[in-house]
């Protein structure tokens, strides 16, 4: 609405469906070398138990050569059982150090036992250029460097007589090319290495930048969705000045302006007290509304006069033009809500962050205090109010127009998904009661939407949504925003539980525990809270129901 608003917003409905969960480079990357390590699993399986066949029937000094056969059989086991069972995820790293250590080993008794100057030691080329790709690095790296410095020594004692050449192809008697052997099989392995190593860094920059790229895209999504919701109401107004139906009318002691805001239920008219001073924002009510709206609009009067507190929108005056239309006169804001500021630059810095669920925390604690749950906090909900006499900005909460009263029915909505469905809670989805940890998900969605620069959930039509919002957990936040700490992470999947018992308890809780994570400070016992959320949910996955 440009620079002054009052609020006038509602909210959506709806009920199932599914999506999937993106899978990030890193990820992708990952599962690519899964898949490559179970061909090689069924490559060197195959090789292994041809050469254990074939060592029945070849000579050779007996112990070095059943030692052999045994390493052989024991990678060919190991082997096949990377082709049957690797699988991405935690359990690979462990599984791939045991697989690559056992063939640095049984490549060091194959080359002492073939023949260190044989064409064994090509074998070895063969594991590098698959184990130096790893992205377990340091290991892959040091596997590498131990079996061609394995090679090395053997090659150097050899040469010089201190250990006995027992291989079937023997130690020719040129010293030099014993040298050249046993300086160029080891570049030809580092050699190997670094081409590896060059292909897995090359293929990371790679995605690395389609990461990048891909973050931009849906962030832009994101802000063009949301501009949407707001481009029916700005169509309207036209982002200027407006004369309306009830401009130049007196409403109460307020002499009533131009439109600054339209919604479902009416207008929003700039208003000056007669006295000529003050300013203020008057809703007014359509003539069309029906009985249901009519309903409403004296909840949200009804909750305005329980409500005084700084960071919610003061109300002045409750009345009716003409003993017919109904309108409210609330302070009139200067400024734009979050979703504006989100479309000008996709998302807020940390310390903006905080300071703004501070702010916001304090209007719920006052709220709930008050008995009242709000039901649709969302960035169209939350305005920064830049006060014209110089004062510092501020956080409001707007609209609770369809907020209740917790020791009262809820007859207006009773049985209805109520809240917008990319920030309403789980229970919300599903048409149960809220109750102030509902206000608190939808908090902790606002924040991450804040945050990464993307919703949490956002299906590709309302039903997908609401799936998402019950049954699956957002993208990790790590992913989306790399330089987040891993309490922000733990913080995020607290705010957002699906079960309100395993949020925050309020939004005091809350805001601190957002404070203390952005410092790197969360407490063990809050680590511990999203450490186990995190075990029963991970990040982009789907809950059983």
């Amino acid at each position: 609405m440009g620079g002054a608003r009052a609020g006038v917003e509602g909210g959506a409905v709806a009920v199932t469906g599914s999506s999937e969960a993106w899978a990030p480079g890193k990820h992708a990357l990952h599962v690519d070398e899964v898949q490559r390590a179970r061909g090689m699993g069924l490559l060197l399986g195959t090789l292994c138990l041809i050469a254990v066949v074939w060592f029945l029937f070849l000579g050779g000094t007996p112990w070095l050569r059943f030692t052999t056969m045994g390493a052989l059989a024991l990678l060919g086991t190991i082997s096949l059982y990377v082709w049957r069972r690797a699988e991405p995820g935690e359990r690979y790293v462990p599984l791939l150090r045991l697989f690559s250590g056992t063939a640095v080993f049984t490549s060091a008794l194959m080359d002492y036992y073939i023949g260190v100057f044989s064409p064994a030691p090509i074998a070895v080329s063969l594991g590098i250029s698959f184990f130096g790709t790893s992205d377990d690095r340091r290991w892959a790296v040091g596997c590498c460097l131990v079996a061609g410095a394995i090679y090395s020594i053997t090659a150097a004692l050899l040469g010089l007589g201190l250990i006995p050449d027992l291989g079937l192809i023997r130690v020719p008697d040129s010293p030099l090319v014993i040298t050249f052997a046993s300086v160029m099989v080891p570049l030809v392995f580092l050699g190997t290495l670094r081409q590896a190593r060059l292909s897995r860094h090359t293929a990371t920059q790679a995605m690395i930048a389609v990461d990048a790229a891909a973050r931009v895209v849906q962030q832009r999504e994101a802000q063009l969705a949301e501009a949407n919701l707001d481009l029916e109401k700005a169509l309207d107004v036209g982002g200027a000045a407006k004369l309306g139906r009830h401009t130049g009318r007196v409403a109460g002691s307020w002499v009533l302006g131009d439109v600054i805001g339209r919604g479902a239920m009416g207008e929003v008219y700039a208003a000056r007290h007669e006295n000529g001073h003050t300013t203020a924002a008057v809703k007014m009510l359509m003539a069309t509304a029906d009985g249901n709206q009519l309903a409403r609009f004296y909840r949200e009067a009804l909750i305005a006069t329980k409500l005084r507190a700084p960071g919610l929108v003061s109300v002045f005056e409750v009345g009716a033009l003409d003993n017919e239309v109904p309108y409210l006169v609330m302070e009139l804001l200067q400024g734009h809500d979050l979703a504006w500021h989100l479309r000008k630059k996709q998302h807020l810095e940390l310390p903006e962050v905080v300071a703004m669920c501070t702010q916001v925390a304090a209007g719920l604690r006052d709220a709930h205090a008050a008995g009242i749950v709000h039901r649709d906090i969302k960035p169209q909900n939350l305005f920064l109010h830049t006060p014209t006499d110089g004062g510092a900005p501020s956080w409001k909460i707007l609209d609770f127009g369809i907020s209740k009263l917790q020791d009262g029915g809820d007859t207006l909505t009773q049985n209805l998904v109520v809240g917008t469905p990319g920030y309403m809670s789980p229970e919300q989805a599903r048409g149960q009661a809220a109750d102030a940890r509902s206000d608190l998900f939808s908090l902790g969605a606002v924040l991450y939407r804040a945050l990464t620069g993307q919703p949490p959930f956002r299906g590709n039509d309302t039903p997908q949504t609401l799936f998402d919002v019950v049954y699956r957990g957002p993208r990790r936040p790590t992913e989306l925003m790399p330089g987040m700490s891993r309490d922000l992470d733990l913080f995020l999947a607290i705010a957002l539980a699906k079960s309100p018992e395993q949020r925050f308890t309020s939004a005091t809780e809350l805001a601190r525990a957002l404070a203390a994570a952005a410092s790197g400070g969360l407490s063990a016992e809050l680590r511990a809270r999203g450490e186990i959320l995190l075990l029963a949910l991970p990040w982009g996955s789907r809950q059983k129901h």
